[in-house]
């Protein structure tokens, strides 16, 4: 019984060992001890080429879901952080982007009617100008002279007309040269 327990003891992993399953022995179930995380392995003599290479296999597959787990939550917690952060800033950007286009259009707003006022005050001013011109008698009467062409009682009013227009002057080409010289000719003659 001794050597049963014996050999059952071989496929025992020893302290610190971990059992792993090889592609070979997945199919028959059975496991076998994987080298300590220090790499100490079993002797190379009790084992056949294609178990050595089953467990490098399965050694380098643990060793990269281990590095994957490591990194897989640090990336879902970074994805995470990273839609929390986006959605804070969406946020943040509707909230001030509507009242920041309402104090545009109202500075806008402001702008255009300071401008507006601006220039009503300037005729405000022009037409007290002409206003107090008015109330004077003597720019009245220059007004009713120059306008009207009125004038008090006892003066005479004449009129002098501008002078006789210079005549229809029409280009030279063909059909207005037909036209030309019987209105020269006309002219000329009183």
């Amino acid at each position: 019984m001794n050597r049963q327990c014996s050999a059952a003891h071989k496929h025992l992993p020893q302290s610190g060992e971990q059992l792993e399953v090889s592609s070979e022995s997945s199919r028959t179930g059975a496991k076998r001890p994987a080298a300590t995380r220090s790499g100490a392995k079993r002797p190379a003599s009790k084992r056949t080429a294609s178990q050595r290479t089953a467990v490098k296999i399965t050694a380098a597959k643990s060793s990269r879901s281990r590095r994957q787990s490591k990194t897989a939550v640090p990336r879902a917690v970074l994805l995470q952080r990273l839609g929390i952060l986006t959605f804070v800033i969406a946020a943040a950007v509707a909230l001030l982007l509507v009242p920041a286009r309402g104090y545009m259009a109202q500075r806008h707003e402001i702008s255009a009617h300071r401008a507006e006022l601006t220039d009503l005050e300037q005729q405000n001013q022009e037409l007290t100008l002409r206003r107090d011109r008015l109330d004077d008698p003597s720019e009245i009467q220059r007004i009713a002279r120059r306008d009207y062409g009125l004038v008090l009682e006892g003066e005479e009013s004449y009129s002098i007309l501008p002078p006789a227009s210079a005549g229809l002057v029409l280009p030279r080409a063909w059909p207005f040269g037909l036209v030309q010289e019987p209105l020269e000719q006309a002219t000329l003659t009183p």
